[in-house]
């Protein structure tokens, strides 16, 4: 790992970062990430937007851990990450997904997912997981939050629950360790419209209220304009446009639509403006 100097103090910093990969069936490569830079504050809520093909997945991918950068270098919370495999992360990254059935076990209690992620916190991995009243009580504080009665269900198995409960019970389990930095990968896309407005709207109050830095992407505009202090547009593996909360004051989707047609001189596709 290089010993490269960066800002001490923030919770994500992306070096010249490039990733490659060859195009099926032929002898060459294409650039999905090209040499992006990325600082993100601690506490701070950055949404990163981009058509499908941007880079931003493959971006988070890097972050994470499962995919790792053929250039640059990455760092949490001041520790270098670039070359850590994903499970060596846990505790400084944490990742919310997509799909509500990759973010819990659905044969275990929703007590015993917890006791899982609080295991894999100080990487004390059990197969069977002692479910003590410490983790107890943090699973019933964290899941009261989000007022949908799930502190009083953490006995049930995990595979009983909606969609919406799913990613409600992730993302408490993700912030309740208090993690340097925190992924969500289009954690509310699944979700009907009022799931992911609720579940949304309560990540936003928690991660605020720990302080957990966040990086947040979505197809959904509006969302990303409400629920951050920064948004990022993506555009063929470069970050096309960096709105702090000046820039983003009083923006509306529209006018996000325009900017990036004026940027970029192309067009958004249905798929990504989700108003």
């Amino acid at each position: 790992m290089s010993s490269t100097s960066h800002e001490v103090g923030s919770a994500l910093k992306i070096v010249n970062v490039v990733k490659r990969f060859k195009t099926p069936g032929r002898h060459e490569f294409f650039t999905a990430v090209n040499r992006v830079n990325l600082t993100i504050e601690p506490g701070s809520i950055v949404a990163m937007v981009g058509s499908n093909g941007s880079g931003k997945s493959t971006l988070l991918s890097m972050i994470a851990g499962s995919q790792r950068p053929d250039e640059g270098e990455v760092y949490v919370a001041d520790q270098e990450v670039t070359d850590m495999p994903s499970w060596q992360r846990t505790g400084l990254v944490a990742l919310v997904r997509q799909n509500p059935e990759n973010n819990v076990f659905s044969a275990l209690t929703i007590a015993e997912n917890f006791a899982l992620a609080d295991a894999g916190k100080s990487k004390r991995f059990n197969l069977r997981p002692a479910v003590t009243q410490r983790v107890r009580d943090l699973a019933r504080t964290a899941l009261a939050q989000f007022g949908m009665g799930l502190e009083d269900r953490i006995d049930n198995l995990a595979g009983n629950l909606s969609g919406g409960q799913r990613q409600a019970v992730s993302v408490a389990m993700a912030t309740c360790r208090n993690p340097g930095l925190l992924l969500l990968d289009e954690h509310v896309s699944a979700l009907d419209p009022t799931r992911a407005r609720i579940v949304m709207e309560k990540t936003e109050d928690i991660v605020r209220a720990r302080k957990v830095a966040t990086l947040m992407v979505t197809h959904d505009m509006s969302h990303a304009i409400r629920h951050s202090d920064r948004l990022i547009l993506m555009h063929r593996g470069q970050i096309t446009m960096d709105l702090g909360s000046e820039g983003k004051a009083g923006l509306t989707v529209a006018d996000l639509l325009r900017r990036f047609e004026s940027l970029t001189g192309e067009t958004l596709p249905d798929s990504a403006v989700l108003a």
